[in-house]
């Protein structure tokens, strides 16, 4: 398995395409926005995209979808029935989206908003806004989360082994053992 990303131009945000060993097909997470970049990342890699995996229903998620079904017969994998018009293929908390040579967890993240999710395979985890290397993103506008909020990061991000990479919907990747250090949020627990 290998992982690419590209950069939305439009958000900032990171678009992941998940790719097979064998490059026989590739996945998409949080496709925001399908613009030259991503065409040109996945025309480089020769993958067929099967799947697309939304961490949340918001715009820099969720725009690029359309082009994509365009070019690719994807199937799209979210905590929301519908997206833009398309039927999804629902997730839920543990629910497993099980390709050939790749396997995704789905883990409930209800965090930046209701629908968030995220997804853990092998030793990665896509997690959306819900925090970003050194930072708690998606709580600008009230500084911490709740302590409902904060549980389920500890309990469900957190309680991970330290050599998951973290691949967050902004800004770097990370690790768990660097933000169990480093993350001011996060070093007294």
């Amino acid at each position: 398995m290998k992982i690419y990303t590209a950069l939305n131009p439009e958000s900032l945000s990171n678009i992941y395409l998940i790719i097979s060993d064998n490059k026989n097909y590739g996945v998409l997470i949080d496709p925001g926005s399908f613009s030259q970049n991503v065409y040109q990342m996945i025309k480089n890699t020769s993958v067929d995209i099967k799947k697309i995996i939304i961490t949340h229903n918001g715009p820099e998620q969720i725009n690029g979808i359309p082009l994509i079904k365009k070019i690719f017969n994807a199937d799209i994998y979210a905590y929301d029935e519908i997206i833009l018009d398309y039927e999804t293929i629902t997730v839920r908390n543990d629910s497993l989206i099980d390709m050939e040579e790749m396997n995704f967890k789905i883990i409930e993240t209800p965090v930046h908003t209701y629908d968030s999710i995220s997804i853990l395979t092998n030793d990665a985890i896509f997690i959306g806004d819900i925090f970003q290397a050194g930072s708690l993103s998606s709580f600008i506008e009230k500084k911490e989360p709740s302590k409902y909020e904060f549980n389920i990061i500890k309990n469900k991000i957190l309680s991970l082994t330290d050599n998951i990479i973290i691949y967050p919907g902004q800004g770097p990747a990370t690790t768990l053992e660097i933000e169990r250090k480093f993350n001011p949020y996060f070093i007294n627990l």
